[in-house]
Protein backbone atom coordinates (compact mmCIF):
# COMPACT_ATOMS: atom_id res chain seq x y z
CA UNK A 1 0.00 0.00 0.00
CA UNK A 2 1.18 3.62 -0.97
CA UNK A 3 2.73 5.33 2.12
CA UNK A 4 0.72 9.11 2.81
CA UNK A 5 3.24 11.65 3.34
CA UNK A 6 2.28 13.16 6.88
CA UNK A 7 4.06 14.29 9.68
CA UNK A 8 7.58 13.00 8.21
CA UNK A 9 6.80 15.28 4.98
CA UNK A 10 9.85 17.52 5.82
CA UNK A 11 11.96 14.65 6.68
CA UNK A 12 11.08 13.05 3.68
CA UNK A 13 11.46 15.97 1.39
CA UNK A 14 14.91 16.92 3.25
CA UNK A 15 16.24 13.80 1.24
CA UNK A 16 15.36 14.65 -1.57
CA UNK A 17 16.29 18.71 -1.99
CA UNK A 18 12.07 19.78 -1.69
CA UNK A 19 12.04 23.02 0.11
CA UNK A 20 8.72 22.52 2.57
CA UNK A 21 7.09 25.29 0.55
CA UNK A 22 7.68 23.75 -2.75
CA UNK A 23 6.69 20.45 -0.66
CA UNK A 24 3.35 21.56 0.22
CA UNK A 25 2.44 23.77 -3.12
CA UNK A 26 3.05 20.99 -5.61
CA UNK A 27 2.02 17.60 -3.39
CA UNK A 28 0.15 18.17 -0.38
CA UNK A 29 -1.23 14.49 0.93
CA UNK A 30 0.64 13.12 -1.96
CA UNK A 31 2.02 9.41 -1.38
CA UNK A 32 5.46 8.66 -1.50
CA UNK A 33 5.13 7.00 -4.96
CA UNK A 34 4.07 9.73 -6.37
CA UNK A 35 6.18 12.22 -5.32
CA UNK A 36 9.73 9.91 -6.32
CA UNK A 37 7.97 9.66 -9.89
CA UNK A 38 7.61 13.34 -10.38
CA UNK A 39 10.44 14.47 -9.07
CA UNK A 40 12.49 11.42 -10.98
CA UNK A 41 10.55 12.80 -13.91
CA UNK A 42 12.03 16.56 -13.02
CA UNK A 43 15.57 14.96 -13.39
CA UNK A 44 16.20 14.71 -9.37
CA UNK A 45 19.01 12.82 -8.78
CA UNK A 46 17.98 12.98 -4.88
CA UNK A 47 15.15 11.15 -5.86
CA UNK A 48 16.54 8.58 -8.31
CA UNK A 49 18.98 7.64 -5.19
CA UNK A 50 16.26 7.62 -2.70
CA UNK A 51 14.23 5.25 -5.03
CA UNK A 52 17.81 3.43 -5.10
CA UNK A 53 17.00 2.23 -1.35
CA UNK A 54 12.86 2.95 -1.27
CA UNK A 55 11.67 0.76 -4.52
CA UNK A 56 12.77 -3.32 -3.71
CA UNK A 57 10.58 -4.61 -6.07
CA UNK A 58 10.98 -5.02 -9.94
CA UNK A 59 7.42 -4.01 -10.28
CA UNK A 60 7.86 -0.80 -8.81
CA UNK A 61 11.25 -0.11 -10.08
CA UNK A 62 9.64 -0.68 -13.76
CA UNK A 63 6.93 1.88 -13.06
CA UNK A 64 8.78 4.32 -11.29
CA UNK A 65 11.17 4.47 -14.45
CA UNK A 66 8.87 3.85 -17.25
CA UNK A 67 11.15 0.82 -18.02
CA UNK A 68 7.70 -0.87 -20.24
CA UNK A 69 9.10 1.81 -22.45
CA UNK A 70 11.86 -0.13 -25.10
CA UNK A 71 13.09 3.41 -25.43
CA UNK A 72 13.58 4.10 -22.36
CA UNK A 73 15.25 0.79 -22.02
CA UNK A 74 17.39 1.39 -24.83
CA UNK A 75 18.67 4.78 -23.89
CA UNK A 76 19.32 3.48 -20.50
CA UNK A 77 21.53 0.34 -22.15
CA UNK A 78 22.75 3.15 -24.03
CA UNK A 79 24.46 4.67 -21.68
CA UNK A 80 26.29 1.85 -20.36
CA UNK A 81 29.75 0.83 -20.64
CA UNK A 82 30.05 -2.13 -22.86
CA UNK A 83 31.36 -4.57 -20.27
CA UNK A 84 27.53 -4.00 -18.50
CA UNK A 85 25.88 -4.13 -21.62
CA UNK A 86 27.43 -7.53 -22.33
CA UNK A 87 26.00 -8.61 -19.47
CA UNK A 88 22.30 -8.12 -20.49
CA UNK A 89 22.95 -10.36 -23.35
CA UNK A 90 22.73 -13.88 -21.77
CA UNK A 91 19.03 -12.60 -20.17
CA UNK A 92 18.02 -12.15 -23.91
CA UNK A 93 15.67 -14.79 -25.43
CA UNK A 94 17.40 -17.03 -28.32
CA UNK A 95 15.01 -15.62 -31.10
CA UNK A 96 15.66 -11.88 -30.12
CA UNK A 97 19.54 -12.67 -30.51
CA UNK A 98 18.71 -14.11 -34.21
CA UNK A 99 17.20 -10.83 -34.77
CA UNK A 100 19.72 -9.03 -34.37
CA UNK A 101 22.04 -11.51 -36.72
CA UNK A 102 19.82 -8.31 -39.19
CA UNK A 103 21.95 -5.27 -38.80
CA UNK A 104 24.78 -7.58 -40.20
CA UNK A 105 25.17 -7.82 -43.65
CA UNK A 106 25.16 -11.27 -45.17
CA UNK A 107 28.78 -11.10 -46.04
CA UNK A 108 29.93 -10.56 -42.62
CA UNK A 109 27.73 -13.09 -40.84
CA UNK A 110 29.14 -15.93 -43.98
CA UNK A 111 32.75 -14.58 -42.57
CA UNK A 112 31.77 -14.92 -38.79
CA UNK A 113 30.39 -18.58 -39.51
CA UNK A 114 33.23 -19.88 -41.10
CA UNK A 115 34.74 -19.21 -37.32
CA UNK A 116 31.65 -21.38 -35.86
CA UNK A 117 32.41 -24.57 -34.31
CA UNK A 118 31.63 -27.23 -37.12
CA UNK A 119 29.22 -29.08 -34.74
CA UNK A 120 27.16 -25.77 -34.73
CA UNK A 121 27.14 -25.16 -38.66
CA UNK A 122 25.74 -28.49 -39.42
CA UNK A 123 23.18 -27.80 -37.42
CA UNK A 124 22.13 -24.57 -38.97
CA UNK A 125 22.52 -25.96 -42.35
CA UNK A 126 20.36 -28.85 -41.22
CA UNK A 127 17.85 -26.25 -40.15
CA UNK A 128 17.91 -25.07 -43.78
CA UNK A 129 18.09 -27.63 -45.72
CA UNK A 130 16.92 -31.53 -46.00
CA UNK A 131 19.95 -34.08 -45.91
CA UNK A 132 19.22 -34.92 -49.52
CA UNK A 133 19.66 -31.59 -50.25
CA UNK A 134 22.82 -31.19 -48.36
CA UNK A 135 24.35 -34.43 -49.59
CA UNK A 136 23.84 -33.08 -53.52
CA UNK A 137 25.37 -29.80 -52.27
CA UNK A 138 28.68 -31.44 -51.87
CA UNK A 139 31.29 -31.19 -54.68
CA UNK A 140 33.44 -34.23 -56.15
CA UNK A 141 36.38 -32.61 -53.87
CA UNK A 142 33.93 -32.51 -50.45
CA UNK A 143 33.61 -35.75 -51.22
CA UNK A 144 36.68 -37.96 -52.19
CA UNK A 145 38.10 -35.47 -48.98
CA UNK A 146 34.77 -37.14 -46.83
CA UNK A 147 36.78 -41.01 -47.68
CA UNK A 148 40.08 -39.88 -47.04
CA UNK A 149 39.05 -38.58 -43.81
CA UNK A 150 40.66 -41.13 -41.05
CA UNK A 151 37.76 -40.42 -38.77
CA UNK A 152 35.32 -42.51 -41.00
CA UNK A 153 35.14 -45.47 -40.27
CA UNK A 154 36.08 -48.22 -42.79
CA UNK A 155 33.54 -50.94 -41.06
CA UNK A 156 31.08 -48.42 -41.37
CA UNK A 157 31.38 -47.48 -45.30
CA UNK A 158 31.70 -51.65 -45.71
CA UNK A 159 28.06 -51.79 -44.15
CA UNK A 160 26.94 -49.20 -46.43
CA UNK A 161 28.16 -50.74 -49.58
CA UNK A 162 26.30 -54.01 -49.03
CA UNK A 163 22.91 -52.15 -48.68
CA UNK A 164 23.82 -49.81 -51.93
CA UNK A 165 20.42 -49.46 -54.26
CA UNK A 166 20.59 -52.14 -57.00
CA UNK A 167 21.27 -49.64 -59.60
CA UNK A 168 23.83 -47.83 -57.79
CA UNK A 169 26.09 -51.37 -57.37
CA UNK A 170 25.75 -51.46 -60.81
CA UNK A 171 27.54 -48.48 -61.20
CA UNK A 172 29.49 -49.14 -58.77
CA UNK A 173 30.78 -52.30 -59.76
CA UNK A 174 31.03 -51.58 -63.56
CA UNK A 175 32.98 -48.64 -62.41
CA UNK A 176 35.62 -50.39 -60.63
CA UNK A 177 35.86 -53.41 -62.62
CA UNK A 178 34.93 -51.99 -65.90
CA UNK A 179 33.10 -55.09 -66.74
CA UNK A 180 28.91 -55.53 -67.06
CA UNK A 181 28.38 -55.87 -62.90
CA UNK A 182 26.83 -59.91 -63.74
CA UNK A 183 30.47 -60.72 -64.53
CA UNK A 184 31.58 -59.87 -61.07
CA UNK A 185 30.53 -61.02 -57.32
CA UNK A 186 29.59 -58.09 -55.05
CA UNK A 187 29.95 -59.35 -52.36
CA UNK A 188 33.64 -60.69 -52.67
CA UNK A 189 34.69 -57.47 -54.59
CA UNK A 190 33.57 -55.78 -51.04
CA UNK A 191 35.51 -58.53 -49.15
CA UNK A 192 38.52 -57.13 -51.59
CA UNK A 193 37.70 -53.59 -50.56
CA UNK A 194 37.48 -54.36 -46.91
CA UNK A 195 40.96 -56.52 -46.69
CA UNK A 196 42.84 -53.71 -48.23
CA UNK A 197 45.36 -52.13 -46.66
CA UNK A 198 44.70 -48.42 -44.88
CA UNK A 199 46.27 -45.91 -47.45
CA UNK A 200 44.72 -47.98 -50.53
CA UNK A 201 41.45 -48.27 -48.72
CA UNK A 202 40.93 -44.71 -48.45
CA UNK A 203 42.65 -43.42 -51.97
CA UNK A 204 40.02 -46.31 -53.33
CA UNK A 205 37.02 -44.78 -51.62
CA UNK A 206 38.47 -41.29 -52.72
CA UNK A 207 38.50 -42.28 -56.27
CA UNK A 208 35.02 -44.22 -57.06
CA UNK A 209 32.43 -42.30 -59.29
CA UNK A 210 30.77 -39.33 -57.11
CA UNK A 211 27.33 -40.79 -57.85
CA UNK A 212 28.55 -43.63 -55.45
CA UNK A 213 30.40 -41.28 -53.31
CA UNK A 214 26.86 -39.30 -52.64
CA UNK A 215 24.81 -42.52 -52.63
CA UNK A 216 26.69 -44.08 -49.78
CA UNK A 217 27.81 -40.14 -48.28
CA UNK A 218 23.84 -39.78 -48.00
CA UNK A 219 23.28 -43.36 -46.25
CA UNK A 220 26.14 -42.82 -43.71
CA UNK A 221 25.10 -39.13 -42.60
CA UNK A 222 21.50 -40.52 -42.17
CA UNK A 223 23.11 -43.29 -40.00
CA UNK A 224 25.43 -41.56 -38.26
CA UNK A 225 24.73 -37.47 -38.49
CA UNK A 226 27.98 -36.59 -36.74
CA UNK A 227 29.77 -37.86 -39.58
CA UNK A 228 28.33 -34.74 -41.25
CA UNK A 229 31.15 -32.80 -38.96
CA UNK A 230 33.81 -34.30 -41.36
CA UNK A 231 33.07 -31.55 -43.79
CA UNK A 232 34.75 -27.89 -43.64
CA UNK A 233 33.02 -25.19 -42.72
CA UNK A 234 33.50 -23.44 -45.83
CA UNK A 235 31.80 -26.29 -47.77
CA UNK A 236 28.81 -25.13 -45.42
CA UNK A 237 28.76 -21.66 -45.40
CA UNK A 238 28.84 -21.93 -49.84
CA UNK A 239 25.57 -24.06 -49.26
CA UNK A 240 24.34 -21.03 -47.02
CA UNK A 241 25.66 -18.46 -49.14
CA UNK A 242 23.45 -19.36 -51.57
CA UNK A 243 19.72 -18.36 -49.53
CA UNK A 244 19.09 -14.86 -49.59
CA UNK A 245 19.50 -13.12 -46.32
CA UNK A 246 16.15 -13.60 -44.06
CA UNK A 247 16.17 -17.53 -45.27
CA UNK A 248 20.18 -17.77 -44.48
CA UNK A 249 19.30 -16.10 -40.81
CA UNK A 250 16.24 -18.06 -39.88
CA UNK A 251 18.12 -21.38 -39.60
CA UNK A 252 20.91 -19.61 -37.05
CA UNK A 253 18.53 -20.05 -34.22
CA UNK A 254 20.15 -23.59 -33.64
CA UNK A 255 23.72 -21.99 -32.69
CA UNK A 256 24.54 -21.84 -29.12
CA UNK A 257 23.30 -19.08 -26.89
CA UNK A 258 27.02 -18.75 -26.42
CA UNK A 259 27.65 -18.46 -30.37
CA UNK A 260 24.91 -16.15 -30.84
CA UNK A 261 26.08 -13.29 -27.96
CA UNK A 262 29.72 -13.67 -29.28
CA UNK A 263 28.50 -12.52 -33.06
CA UNK A 264 26.11 -10.07 -31.09
CA UNK A 265 29.00 -7.93 -29.00
CA UNK A 266 31.17 -7.49 -32.96
CA UNK A 267 27.87 -4.76 -33.40
CA UNK A 268 28.44 -0.93 -32.42
CA UNK A 269 27.43 -0.04 -28.69
CA UNK A 270 24.01 1.76 -30.80
CA UNK A 271 22.64 -1.32 -32.68
CA UNK A 272 24.04 -4.03 -29.80
CA UNK A 273 21.47 -1.82 -27.22
CA UNK A 274 18.70 -2.19 -29.50
CA UNK A 275 19.30 -6.11 -29.54
CA UNK A 276 19.79 -5.96 -25.59
CA UNK A 277 16.16 -4.20 -25.32
CA UNK A 278 14.31 -6.94 -26.28
CA UNK A 279 14.93 -8.14 -22.23
CA UNK A 280 12.01 -9.29 -20.32
CA UNK A 281 11.25 -5.74 -18.46
CA UNK A 282 10.85 -7.42 -15.22
CA UNK A 283 14.32 -9.54 -15.92
CA UNK A 284 15.60 -5.86 -16.97
CA UNK A 285 14.46 -4.41 -13.73
CA UNK A 286 16.02 -7.04 -11.77
CA UNK A 287 19.41 -6.24 -13.73
CA UNK A 288 19.39 -3.15 -12.54
CA UNK A 289 19.14 -3.77 -9.03
CA UNK A 290 21.96 -6.40 -9.34
CA UNK A 291 24.34 -3.32 -8.52
CA UNK A 292 23.14 -1.45 -11.57
CA UNK A 293 21.15 1.21 -10.52
CA UNK A 294 24.01 4.31 -11.42
CA UNK A 295 23.07 3.39 -14.75
CA UNK A 296 19.63 5.34 -14.45
CA UNK A 297 21.47 8.25 -12.40
CA UNK A 298 24.03 8.73 -15.53
CA UNK A 299 21.23 8.81 -17.63
CA UNK A 300 18.52 10.71 -16.32
CA UNK A 301 16.10 9.60 -18.73
CA UNK A 302 13.18 9.21 -16.27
Amino acid sequence: MAIVIDVNMQRFADKLNITSSRMVRDYGLSTVDEIIEAEAERGNNSAVKYARAYYHSPDKLIKLFKLTDIENKFELLLHMDNSTREKVLPLIKQEDLVMGLNFFTQEKLLKMLMEVDIEELVNVVKEAFPLEQIVLMFTEEDLAGFFMNKKLDRNDVIEQLKILPPEMMQNFIEGVTGQPSYQTDSGELINSIANMPEEQYRKFMASIDPDVQRQLTFQLTKTNPEYLTLFHNETYVNMLSKLMKPEMIKPMIKLSQETLIKIIQELPEDLMSIVAAQIDTRDFAKFLQRGNMEVIEKALLL
